[in-house]
């Protein structure tokens, strides 16, 4: 029995990067800088819920989470898990609008 092998595949419609060619982005990772993104997700975080809620209180009622917890989210010391994010995803239709907004003004 073989072991599998890797294969290259080779463009050459494009043999090099110069100026007036450009390939575009394949994947979400070519148009995100992951790294960026974790950096900045507890300001993202920070100033979404200050944009929706009234104080870190209300987000600790409403996320079922402690008021230190909340605070951490509220100051942007640490940014929610990702239960966390899918409850905001999922009560709030205007969150995606208000990261690519966020995200479009660092930019």
């Amino acid at each position: 029995m073989s072991r599998p092998r890797l294969t290259l595949i080779v463009n050459n419609d494009v043999p090099c990067d110069q100026p007036g060619t450009s390939i575009p982005a394949a994947s979400w990772s070519n148009q995100f800088d992951p790294y960026a993104l974790k950096v900045s997700a507890a300001d993202l975080w920070s100033g979404y819920f200050r944009a929706r809620f009234h104080s870190p209180r209300e987000v600790a009622l409403f996320c079922d989470v402690s008021f230190q917890t909340a605070l951490n989210w509220w100051g942007a010391v640490t940014a929610p898990t990702s239960h966390i994010a899918l409850l905001m995803v999922l009560t709030d239709p205007d969150l995606p609008t208000f990261f690519h907004e966020q995200l479009a003004r660092a930019a």
